[in-house]
């Protein structure tokens, strides 16, 4: 299934796709509830209709004067399988160019000496290194754990990685801190200087 990313343009494709999804599983939706949806107007989405109608796609069932069902044909149904594929190869291309900027990243920092590291954000950037770092096994670094403040956490899992608090961070043998966090990157820098823990040891994958 396309969902909506703000990381992809609104292309025609992605337009159709959407279309012929959303119509495929509501036939009764209106043209005005489709223009919410996908952010674009009721004019275009009707002259979206007409073409995806002429290309024997869709099919529209009039109800009455004023309501109308759209049909999608096996036709409409096997585009969206082409272009579901046509969006997964192309995500995925995305996740392997981001997957190989991560890796160079932490290469860099390898050769610097840190081949323990302790992860300082619970969140989605924490979570996408933990998973490179398990699926590469010629990767020469392991993360112990993971800290973060939030105590709601503390104390679960992340890709087979402990949560923990920052006055845990002695308990784990390690050569340095990667913060993490994007949001809070700043500030947990400055925690750290606040327990005295060595700035060289700081990793900061944003820059500040």
């Amino acid at each position: 299934m396309m969902d909506h990313n703000e990381y992809f343009k609104p292309t025609p494709l992605y337009k159709e796709f959407m279309i012929l999804d959303i119509i495929s599983k509501k036939p009764d939706i209106t043209q005005r509830v489709m223009s919410q949806q996908l952010g674009i107007s009721v004019s275009m989405i009707n002259m979206y209709l007409d073409t995806y109608e002429s290309n024997g796609f869709v099919k529209r069932e009039y109800i009455s004067t004023k309501d109308v069902n759209y049909i999608i044909t096996k036709k409409g149904l096997d585009r969206v399988k082409i272009l579901n594929i046509e969006y997964l190869k192309a995500s995925q291309s995305i996740h392997r160019s981001a997957q190989e900027n991560i890796v160079t990243f932490l290469y860099q920092i390898i050769k610097k000496g840190f081949k323990r590291i302790l992860l300082y954000g619970a969140g989605e950037v924490a979570e996408i290194m933990l998973q490179v770092i398990q699926n590469d096994k010629s990767l020469p670094i392991t993360a112990v754990a993971i800290i973060d403040d939030d105590s709601s956490k503390q104390g679960h899992i992340l890709v087979n990685t402990r949560i923990v608090k920052l006055a845990d961070i002695n308990l784990y043998e390690h050569d340095g801190v990667l913060v993490s966090s994007y949001t809070n990157n700043d500030l947990i820098f400055h925690k750290l200087l606040a327990i005295k823990y060595d700035p060289k040891k700081i990793i900061r994958f944003f820059d500040s």
